[in-house]
């Protein structure tokens, strides 16, 4: 991990300086502002100052292209007094807006539970993502041309009847400091793309995405990334094999043992394994919002939540991926934190002031989408641990089943329990071979019930990462995340017609 502490040169991995807040000595200046003025009273608080660039560029069949920019820089401040939380936020675009904002958090603390935070030492540091190409730098020219060769590619077959195809950057630097003595730096930058084909023939409708449904993929990187996915050596498939799924069968509806793709799995992890452990929803804090959780705070330690093959971890360190960092918005330092071991559930993804109140580890889970917003628990990079073997071997050890991969629908109840997921793609497996195309592939259970029925993981050759947006909290936060899975094999799921 690119962590560099005080003093040491820490140039690598920025594409260009641009803006004020580039410049780490500008960015403390700023932070020095805002904690300057509270008075001596306050127990803590702590200051993030931020500023972004998100570009969006898009490409839809028979459509104009479509691209966008936006841009923000502000700052936030969180005080705490007797118990009480204060917070203020307020964009920078004048002298004494830091202090502002730092007045105004300690004028607005509120009345409820006592919260504490647990004692800590200050941390310092910087980190940057390692950047090849940045994408920002790229013309506009190269930009659009890629996307109207994937559209002319993948649109080829006549039954692809509506086609999108985009890019997508995001470079933030975020600085934060608080009455503890943390003072970090962090410069971040992703890069992404996605295609999607949709076919019809009149009586059916059918899509294929690449690299991952929906939003498509964005790692921690530059434009490296995105040509790295080779966009136009997949389009003519995409395009193919949506209008191949529109002559396909169907399974027929049962029990059936089943091989889970990487991407699929990724979801699988995100929706049943991210959300369950973040430790506001397991309190009851997202219960008006986004729900709760079946596993409980004495759950910790002893849950079986899968069988001895699952292993999962949350490590924001692990280079590459969404959402990679070196410090979460509370200022903890990103370590490696296993959250289920064997099957049994052992940490949370959890704030300061969550784990205080469930008496838990601190594990550095506190997120925000920027300098308007109070950090929330949210997934980071949350993966599955490799266990054995290629896909191949996978596919003979279940034998006859189904191989499924690459979401198309998801539903999953408020307490994460009772899920179904539809795929975009499923093949027969007879004699541990794929044999024919289906469509419309579901899959459904119990989260403890199917995480227990997962025989076998994949080997690391079989690693993927993807990267998700995620919705939260109220007012509503997108956290940036990323999940990394290997193939599964599961016995005796309940599958059905999507």
């Amino acid at each position: 991990m690119p962590l560099e502490t005080d003093g040491e040169s820490a140039a690598r991995g920025r594409a260009h300086d641009w803006g004020d807040l580039a410049d780490d000595g500008s960015a403390t200046s700023l932070l020095e502002e805002a904690l300057a003025v509270l008075p001596g009273d306050v127990e803590f608080a702590d200051v993030r100052l931020i500023e972004a660039e998100e570009l969006r560029a898009y490409h839809r069949h028979e459509g104009d292209p479509d691209e966008r920019r936006e841009h923000n820089v502000g700052i936030g401040v969180r005080v705490l007094l007797d118990g009480a939380w204060g917070f203020a936020s307020r964009p920078l675009g004048a002298s004494g807006d830091p202090a502002a904002a730092a007045r105004r958090a300690r004028a607005g603390i509120g009345v409820g539970a006592p919260s504490r935070l647990p004692a800590r030492e200050g941390v310092s540091g910087r980190y940057a993502t390692e950047v090849g190409l940045d994408p920002f730098a790229v013309d506009d020219a190269s930009r659009h041309g890629l996307l109207a060769e994937v559209m002319a590619t993948m649109t080829v077959p006549t039954a692809v009847r509506d086609a999108q195809t985009g890019v997508n950057a995001k470079r933030q630097h975020r600085h934060y400091a608080d009455t503890e003595g943390s003072r970090q730096h962090q410069h971040l930058m992703e890069s992404g793309a996605m295609m999607v084909a949709t076919a019809t023939d009149g009586h059916d409708i059918q899509r294929r995405s690449y690299p991952n449904s929906f939003h498509g993929d964005t790692a921690g990187a530059g434009w490296e990334f995105v040509l790295g996915l080779d966009l136009l050596a997949n389009a003519g498939r995409v395009g193919e094999e949506a209008v191949a799924l529109l002559t396909a069968p169907v399974a027929t509806p049962g029990r059936a043992d089943l091989v889970i793709g990487a991407q699929q799995v990724s979801l699988q992890i995100h929706e049943s394994a991210g959300h369950p452990l973040e430790l506001d929803r397991i309190l009851g804090d997202e219960q008006n919002f986004a729900g709760t959780s079946f596993i409980g705070v004495d759950d910790v330690g002893r849950l079986r939540y899968g069988s001895p093959a699952v292993n999962i971890t949350s490590d924001p360190t692990v280079p590459g991926t969404r959402g990679s960092f070196a410090f979460d918005d509370e200022g903890t330092p990103a370590s490696r934190t296993p959250l289920v071991i064997e099957g049994v559930v052992h940490n949370t993804l959890s704030s300061r002031e969550s784990a205080a109140r469930a008496g838990l580890p601190v594990t550095g889970a506190a997120r925000s989408d920027g300098w308007a917003y109070l950090p929330v628990c949210f997934s980071t990079h949350v993966h599955l641990e490799p266990g054995h073997g290629s896909l191949i071997e996978l596919l003979e050890r279940l034998g006859t089943g189904y191989y499924l991969d690459d979401n198309h629908s998801w539903s999953i109840d408020d307490r994460r329990v009772n899920f179904q997921f539809g795929t975009e793609v499923a093949y027969e497996v007879k004699r541990g071979r794929r044999g024919r195309l289906l469509k419309n592939f579901s899959y459904g259970g119990v989260t403890p019930q199917f995480w227990g029925s997962v025989e076998a993981v994949a080997g690391p050759e079989e690693v993927r990462n993807f990267g998700y947006p995620c919705g939260k909290g109220e007012p509503k936060q997108w956290g940036f995340l990323s999940h990394g899975a290997a193939p599964i094999l599961v016995r005796d799921q309940r599958i059905g017609v999507a």
